[in-house]
């Protein structure tokens, strides 16, 4: 059946409260237009979309079945996420660790702060549409949350289903791409302002790495 104003909007109301959810796909487009620019945030957030369409298209074939009742495809695909999280994490971690390292000496030779030019330049071995395309796909529990929720909307022997299942996944990504879009704008502006703060550069680091860990941590856990 063709979906009414009703169910689009409690589909709408829905997918804003999943958007404002932190979780690690956002975290990894905060982090990127705060170390890199809003450009390299906005390669990350294009991650994101593509994943999160792919698994939406998952949910809707099945693939949440496949993966429900703790099957041995899901434990080893979420120990796989957890694992390439918790490598995101200490690779965080290990930078901020590095800079903090860098700043000291760099401070007391020259008698000024280190510039954000110095703080940034592992940066260029970022490659921000892979890490976050990586991160969107290998959580099944993001498959299982989609799969839960579009199907209150819509029913794999409905014969709209595809069109159903279009208006519903644009919506759902457009209302992503508005929150990413706020998310990069806060995030650069943030980044900018601490460019002569090395401190907080690298407090960064630190906290978005212990933050990854955690929820690698999380995603882990729910393997067992």
């Amino acid at each position: 059946m063709t979906l009414t104003l009703t169910q689009l909007a409690q589909f709408t109301l829905g997918a804003v409260l999943i958007a404002l959810l932190p979780g690690p796909n956002s975290l990894f487009v905060a982090t990127t237009a705060a170390k890199v620019s809003r450009a390299a945030g906005w390669r990350a957030a294009l991650g994101v979309f593509i994943g999160d369409g792919v698994l939406m298209v998952l949910a809707v074939l099945g693939a949440g079945t496949l993966l429900a009742g703790g099957s041995v495809f899901f434990r080893l695909l979420t120990l796989a996420g957890g694992a390439y999280l918790a490598w995101l994490g200490f690779g965080l971690i290990r930078q901020g660790i590095a800079l903090r390292r860098e700043a000291r000496p760099s401070a007391a030779a020259t008698g000024a702060e280190p510039t954000e030019t110095t703080l940034t330049m592992h940066d260029a071995r970022y490659s921000p549409f892979r890490r976050s395309l990586a991160t969107s796909l290998l959580n099944p529990k993001a498959i299982l949350f989609f799969a839960a929720f579009f199907v209150q909307f819509v029913h794999p022997d409905d014969p709209h289903l595809w069109s159903n299942f279009g208006v519903l996944a644009v919506i759902m990504q457009c209302i992503s791409a508005a929150y990413l879009a706020t998310v990069i704008a806060v995030s650069a502006r943030l980044g900018h302002r601490a460019s002569g703060r090395p401190g907080l550069v690298i407090g960064a680091h630190l906290v978005a790495g212990t933050a990854f860990c955690l929820f690698a941590i999380k995603l882990a856990s729910a393997s067992f």
